[in-house]
Order: structure tokens, then C-alpha cells, then sequence
């Protein structure tokens, strides 16, 4: 390999450094289009192999659980037969063995949503148990 005889000033390979600089970003702004239109050219795959799905929405929605009662109800009901008060994590296996459903991926915070929202229902410091307010 032939070495150049003349060598490169530093403001010659400055501008040799800003061009590639320039080609990467050009290269990199064509990746993200052409992403762009690959993600395009998926969904619209996706919504001619299913023609029943409805247009724009790829994912389906869960349908929401309809139980007898209200989760505050099944709560209170459950807290009334222990006066001691339960535990949150008690309390949420107690719940869900009166058959009250849910589809929540994290039904003890649900649960405990509906303990701090209610006005009936104080935490006991002391034991960590929840119960009815006398």
C-alpha cells in the first residue's frame, strides 16, 4: 500500500471527518424512513391477512369482567365477617374465593385502591389490617 507523499493538514482532515459525519447522519435518517415504511408496509400485512380485524387496531381489547356486586361491596362484605380486620394480601384472597373477577394483572393494587378510597374502611397501624370503622 502507497503512502501518500504530501501529508494531510489537520483542517484538510477536518473537513474528510466532518463529511463522513454528514454521510452517517444521512445514512442514519434514511434507516429510521425506511423503518418507518417497513412498520407500514407490516400493518398493512397484518390487516389484509385478518379482513375482519378492525382498520388501525392490530391488538384486541379484553372484554371487562361483569360481577354481582362491586368490589367495594364484596369488600366490606368480606371485612364485616372479620372484625379483627385482614391483611391487604388476605384480604385480596378472601375476596377472590367469594368469586369476584377480575382481569388485572395486579389485583392487589386494585384492592387497595378500593381500601383507600373508601371513607368505612381504616388501617390499623399496629396489626397492618384493614377493617370496618365502628
Amino acid at each position: 500500500m502507497a503512502k501518500d507523499s504530501v501529508p494531510h493538514s489537520i483542517v484538510d482532515l477536518e473537513r474528510l471527518l466532518e463529511t463522513k459525519r454528514d454521510q452517517l447522519q444521512d445514512l442514519l435518517h434514511r434507516r429510521v424512513k425506511a423503518q418507518k415504511e417497513l412498520e407500514s408496509l407490516d400493518a398493512q400485512i397484518q390487516d389484509s391477512l385478518n379482513p375482519n380485524a378492525p382498520i388501525g387496531r392490530v391488538q384486541r381489547r379484553r372484554r371487562r369482567v361483569k360481577n354481582e356486586s362491586s368490589l367495594r361491596t364484596v369488600v366490606e362484605g368480606v371485612l364485616a365477617k372479620n372484625k379483627k380486620g385482614l391483611s391487604l394480601s388476605d384480604l385480596v384472597t378472601k375476596v377472590t374465593e367469594t368469586g369476584y373477577k377480575s382481569n388485572s394483572q395486579n389485583f392487589k393494587n386494585v384492592v387497595y385502591q378500593c381500601l383507600y378510597h373508601s371513607d368505612t374502611i381504616v388501617h390499623d397501624e399496629v396489626t397492618g389490617c384493614y377493617r370496618i370503622e365502628r
